[in-house]
């Protein structure tokens, strides 16, 4: 019996081992982080570069954003492994109650994971529809909020490890800062001055109905013209503004 319980014991101190993170790995990956004024792509190329060694995963989607009334409205958007059109459909303002991951995260400032073999309760239908149209497999979510800004940067890695959730619990909590500071340095969350003097009155009134976190479908119905031709305009806007996306849009005129 002694002995059963000495390979016991060797036993569970291994199993702890491999519970926790390659703090090795992680080392690597912080030191490669960049500095300065930082752009997405730079975020991109840390994520599936360094990050990616020491947490593996398929997919990433990082967002910095206000929680302002009940509704989320992001800024910033960096993904990697989502197809264009999910990533174009994804709404740039919406009622925190209508993803209870995040909600749930919301107000325990907690890493979770979601396994759609067993989801948690706070997981709305919707969320898990994403997952299995899109062969997600196991998601885990993070972030960072700042209270006093009412905004903060959340993180979800899909396809990750299924049978160590203690080490990704662990993991998000050492690459959520980091990945927080990254989006704090971006030039686009320094929302930079945009002349509105230049557009249209029409796309003045389209800069409008975004502000208000329209998706081009409800703004083509506002002003009777096809979803094709609201997207033309905002290519032509954020042309004449020095601009790429919407997000940056609404971050410069918050």
């Amino acid at each position: 019996m002694s002995v059963r319980g000495a390979k016991d014991g060797k036993s569970g101190l291994g199993d702890a081992e491999k519970s926790r993170p390659d703090l090795n790995a992680w080392i690597e990956a912080l030191g490669a982080v960049p500095g300065g004024t930082v752009t997405e792509d730079q975020i991109l190329a840390w994520v599936e570069g360094p990050l990616r060694r020491f947490f593996p995963f398929q997919r990433f989607l990082g967002a910095y954003g206000r929680l302002v009334g009940g509704r989320i409205r992001m800024q910033n958007l960096v993904t990697s492994g989502y197809p264009d059109d999910f990533v174009a459909g994804l709404e740039e303002s919406f009622d925190l109650g209508a993803r209870g991951c995040f909600a749930w995260w919301v107000q325990n400032r907690a890493a979770f994971i979601l396994d759609p073999s067993d989801p948690p309760s706070f997981a709305t239908a919707r969320e898990l529809d994403e997952i299995r149209q899109l062969s997600l497999g196991v998601v885990a979510g993070h972030g960072v909020i700042d209270p006093f800004a009412s905004a903060g940067t959340y993180l979800s890695f899909a396809g990750v490890v299924a049978d160590q959730p203690q080490q990704v619990r662990m993991s998000l909590n050492l690459i959520a800062p980091v990945l927080h500071a990254l989006f704090l340095a971006t030039e686009q969350v320094a929302a930079p001055r945009l002349d509105l003097g230049k557009l249209t009155e029409r796309q003045r009134e389209l800069v409008d109905l975004a502000l208000m976190g329209l998706p081009d479908k409800t703004i083509a119905t506002r002003l009777g013209i096809s979803e094709h031709t609201v997207g033309n305009h905002f290519r032509v806007i954020y042309e004449r503004l020095g601009i790429s996306k919407r997000s940056q849009l609404i971050a410069a005129l918050k």
